[in-house]
């Protein structure tokens, strides 16, 4: 299988459009390796150094994974790596952080109003074990935080619209370095609270009572993000 060649104006940004355009072409599926380096060079008519300025940034868009002495590989973007342009802005703009928490206002309430109509049972009891687990884990006196990331993400997944999850994926990773740095977190009782009367609404297939839920809980997660941090790391609030 041979690439046409790339235009020379604009060289770099030329290259990275070329192999996205053969990416999304479908010639190569996720989990395919691409030709050498030194093939894929001749082929888009590009010097080796150029080429790899555009697999670096592809690599950064989660298109392509670049594996030393193995290759490089066509994949499928997740949240890890949608997320970190989000996470540079989030380091140099402070103001950032409240505007992702107003926007998870925004989608995320009807996407639990969605979820209480779609969710399978299995779903739901899915959720109900990741809620249990969660009671275990504030117990033990450690941060809810993966467990809450699971939490949110059921819940996104029980919409069933690929790019519903996508979006709140990308938004849990980002929101999962802010707790780390900016959230001050110290009510455990308040997420498992909540938590529990989302979980519950979703599953009396209520989407009035889970919009309502989610809109409470993430206007909690905005009060107690202005408040300031705790000393202690234990009993933390997540969101």
């Amino acid at each position: 299988m041979t690439i046409s060649p790339v235009k020379k104006q604009k060289l770099p940004d030329s290259v990275v459009d070329r192999l996205l355009e053969v990416v999304r072409s479908g010639q190569f599926n996720t989990g395919d390796r691409l030709p050498s380096e030194r093939v894929l060079a001749v082929q888009l008519g590009v010097s080796r150094a150029s080429l790899r300025d555009a697999l670096t940034r592809l690599e950064m868009l989660g298109v392509l994974e670049v594996r030393q002495g193995d290759g490089t590989f066509v994949c499928s973007p997740e949240g890890r790596t949608l997320s970190l342009p989000f996470q540079g802005l989030l380091r140099s703009l402070p103001q950032t952080a409240q505007d992702l928490l107003e926007f998870r206002r925004i989608l995320e309430p009807e996407a639990a109003a969605l979820a209480a109509e779609r969710a399978t049972p299995a779903q739901i009891a899915s959720l109900q074990a990741c809620l249990r687990q969660q009671h275990v884990t504030a117990a033990q006196g450690l941060r809810l935080s993966q467990d809450d990331i699971a939490f949110h993400t059921l819940i996104a997944q029980m919409v069933g619209n690929t790019v519903i999850l996508r979006v709140l994926e990308t938004l849990q990773q980002v929101m999962q370095d802010l707790r780390s740095r900016t959230l001050p977190g110290q009510y455990p009782e308040i997420t498992l609270r909540e938590h529990t009367r989302i979980l519950a609404a979703i599953g009396n297939r209520s989407p009035v009572e889970a919009r309502q839920a989610m809109a409470d809980h993430l206007e909690t997660v905005v009060r107690t993000a202005v408040e300031t941090p705790s000393t202690s790391s234990k009993g933390a609030y997540d969101a």
